[in-house]
């Protein structure tokens, strides 16, 4: 439901979503629960200064969530969580999955979350999965351009392909997911740190401490993963420059080639000169532009050939 007077606000235990909430909706807020939210620069630096404290029975954590995760510049936002003796209170500016997920999970099974301890381990259980949703994306994207970095025909002579645009295209997708991954790892931290102080600072059930204990085990398990795609982005990186200097190098051996075998012939031009008292091109009245002619088709030829294989 929302909230737009302070008659409006449920009585019991209540998850108070706040998304970009304007002065007037957090003046309200803040008489109605009789506490002092922080606003966008406090989160901020809260989030800067990894400030996870509690101030009159009541909790304040900030994580940092993903967002922008679809676009070539993914980004980590601060978002702040308050828990109260009976409500727990989010303010965001961005609309993660995990919100909208854990709101129709809220709907369905409202009689399981009775405390705000309760909506807390839910909503941190759904974030974490979204997590490791993006990090097994990341896996899928890295075995993809790992399969087209060590395709088995990329240098072979008969495939009309641009081996280095193929690895220039690979080396821009490896930047976008090695940005991607440290802000997976950026966020996992920022969730960990939020569940060990949240384990301590409330007087949950010892049900509840096991959840998190669980959700805690769970992000380190995939903080781990995140370090083995690093090595793995590192490594693709490594293999990707190994590939196009592999293919640079054959360039160079067929453009030696090609030299050693007009070596001859120029060794000879050189030695004689071409002075020879019987020419017949000497009288020739279009002799001298047929020569240009000859000299710019020389020049054209090994271009388009040279460009037709890919070589250039």
């Amino acid at each position: 439901m929302e909230i737009f007077a302070p008659t409006d606000f449920p009585s019991g235990v209540a998850w108070i979503d706040m998304a970009s909430p304007s002065a007037e909706e957090m003046d309200m807020v803040e008489k109605h629960l009789h506490i002092e939210l922080p606003n966008k620069s406090e989160i901020w630096k809260n989030h800067v200064l990894n400030r996870l404290y509690t101030e009159d029975g009541v909790a304040y954590m900030t994580a940092a969530l993903i967002n922008k995760i679809k676009t070539p510049y993914p980004e980590t936002v601060a978002v702040t969580f308050i828990l109260g003796k009976n409500f727990f209170l989010t303010m965001r500016d961005i609309d993660p999955t995990s919100f909208k997920i854990f709101r129709d999970r809220l709907q369905k099974q409202g009689a399981l979350f009775e405390t705000p301890a309760n909506l807390a381990e839910g909503l941190f259980e759904e974030m974490i999965v979204r997590v490791a949703y993006n990090s097994e994306q990341l896996v899928d994207t890295l075995d993809e351009l790992s399969h087209n970095i060590f395709a088995t025909d990329v240098f072979e002579d008969d495939k009309p392909r641009n081996t280095t645009q193929i690895m220039k295209i690979a080396l821009k997708n490896l930047g976008s997911a090695a940005d991607l991954n440290s802000k997976i790892n950026e966020s996992l931290h920022a969730i960990s740190r939020m569940l060990v102080f949240f384990k301590q600072s409330t007087h949950a059930h010892p049900a509840i401490d096991s959840c998190i204990d669980i959700l805690i085990m769970d992000v380190q398990a995939l903080i781990t993963q995140t370090a083995f795609l690093s090595d793995k982005v590192t490594f693709q990186l490594d293999a990707t420059l190994g590939m196009i200097n592999v293919e640079q190098n054959l360039i160079i051996k067929i453009f030696s080639i090609v030299t050693v075998f007009f070596l001859p012939a120029t060794l000879v031009s050189s030695i004689y000169g071409m002075n020879f008292g019987h020419m017949p091109e000497l009288h020739w009245v279009w002799g001298y532009p047929f020569a240009l002619s000859l000299m710019v088709l020389c020049a054209i030829v090994p271009h388009v050939y040279f460009k037709r294989k890919g070589w250039l």
